[in-house]
């Protein structure tokens, strides 16, 4: 005969007949069997990859509250029954706090009959003096009941749960004025938000109250909903650009860093998908052979990418650097003109860089070598990131799938687009630029989004 199922057992879960669910189901094993990633699986579900991230998460733990032994002994009461419990408790302290209180009512019930009848004698109290000219205000009526029961001020405030000054006043006939507002006045309304918009919010709340003739309190409010529009504007005129897999973009930039016997710099590689430091070169000066030996080794170390995002220094701009890139197959990108935030990524890196550095103390240049190899080791290997779902960045380099991209055919197709728009009347850098974003962008290798969130 079979034994009965423990009573621990838990049926397979059916899964209901909804394709939504059954995707969601399937990419979310995907994951989890590591056949798939968090960001491909986003994108065929057509979400954000933080809301699929929180999905992913949410199965996580429910995985692991199951599987977390639970303790020995008796098991701990319901978590229903502790809620009922508790508020059993809450219910029977509310009733013995309204029985106190109505006990206290009745007994201040009777000192009131007791004053009506005349049985209890009233307390005595001046009377404040008025001028024969002044009408005698009339009461409220519930206070002047009161005091047709000769009930004082103090008792009555007792009863009606008031302070004594709020029955007074509610025995006289003056009605609370209204608060005075002023009224706005739109044009000065519309010149506040243009001063605000004009200064990009620098101006202050008192200049600006000062200037309109508006109380402060509305300048404020007028400043802060100028302001959240200015955000939102600057939100949706941003583009958000993202790349497909390491190894496509690389960026390369220079650090002023200084040891104790000379000034350094630090020449940092790092590839644009992935926040992955391919190389930290510690040279005594930033010119065109030091920026040549860099790339070189950073190239024969890992691999060369299939663009180079450069400065728009001349030491980096020479025919030697262009001939390096020429041998590999790259093509540089340089940014627009005064605008490092095209460099955002690395821009970013230098951050940690710069902290890195301050750490560091005083140190000779050969230290500051030591130290800059240290620096990639640690943050490419040792720093777990939730943009990449929780693994490192070296961890995410090491899985990157090879390029199976055609290098003369990419650069051909810039070169004829570069040729078009410098017959349009662009220069040379800016058509180069857009030549090779939109040629990354037609093979599906880069991704720009209006309306970002940075």
């Amino acid at each position: 005969m079979a034994k009965d199922k423990s009573p621990s057992y838990t049926p397979a879960p059916e899964l209901p007949n909804d394709p939504v669910l059954r995707q969601r189901f399937a990419e979310i094993v995907a994951v989890l069997a590591q056949t798939q990633t968090v960001s491909g699986a986003a994108r065929s579900l057509a979400l954000s990859r933080n809301h699929f991230q929180t999905l992913f998460h949410r199965v996580l733990h429910a995985m692991i509250e199951a599987l977390t032994p639970k303790p020995a002994g008796r098991p701990a009461k319901p978590e229903r029954e502790t809620t009922l419990e508790a508020e059993n408790a809450r219910l029977h302290a509310e009733v013995a706090a309204l029985r106190a209180r109505s006990e206290m009512i009745e007994r201040m019930m009777s000192v009131v009959g007791g004053i009506a009848s005349g049985k209890t004698p009233l307390p005595r109290s001046r009377s404040k003096k008025t001028k024969p000219e002044d009408p005698e205000p009339a009461p409220h009526p519930l206070v002047s009941t009161m005091r047709d029961q000769r009930v004082p001020a103090s008792l009555c405030a007792r009863l009606l749960g008031l302070s004594e000054s709020t029955i007074r006043r509610l025995g006289s006939s003056r009605t609370p004025r209204p608060p005075r507002e002023r009224p706005r006045d739109e044009v000065s309304c519309q010149k506040v938000r243009s001063t605000v918009r004009a200064t990009h919010g620098l101006v202050g709340e008192a200049n600006l109250a000062r200037m309109s003739g508006l109380p402060r309190r509305v300048c404020r409010n007028l400043k802060r909903d100028e302001l959240r529009l200015l955000e939102l504007e600057r939100k949706s005129r941003c583009a958000r650009v993202s790349v497909a897999a390491p190894g496509i973009i690389r960026g390369f930039d220079a650090m002023h860093v200084r040891s104790t016997d000379a000034r350094a710099y630090w020449l940092v590689a790092a590839d644009a998908a992935v926040p992955f430091r391919t190389s930290v070169t510690t040279v005594l000066s930033y010119d065109a052979e030091q920026v040549l030996r860099a790339l070189t080794m950073d190239f024969e170390s890992f691999g060369a990418p299939l663009v180079l995002r450069l400065d728009r220094i001349a030491c980096q701009r020479t025919d030697n650097v262009e001939r390096l890139l020429l041998d590999h197959g790259v093509l540089p990108l340089h940014g627009p003109p005064h605008y490092p935030r095209y460099y955002g990524q690395l821009e970013r890196q230098n951050r940690d860089h710069r902290a890195w550095y301050q750490r560091l103390g005083p140190v000779s240049t050969r230290e500051l070598a030591a130290a800059g190899e240290a620096m990639r080791t640690a943050l490419n290997a040792l720093w777990p990131r939730s943009s990449l779902a929780g693994c490192t960045a070296e961890d995410a380099w090491q899985r990157r799938k090879p390029l199976d991209i055609d290098r003369r055919d990419l650069r051909r197709s810039v070169d004829h687009r570069t040729s078009h728009l410098l017959s349009a009347g662009h220069d040379t850098l800016s058509a180069r630029r857009t030549a090779i974003e939109s040629a990354l962008i037609e093979r599906g290798l880069l991704t720009i989004n209006q309306g970002g969130w940075c």
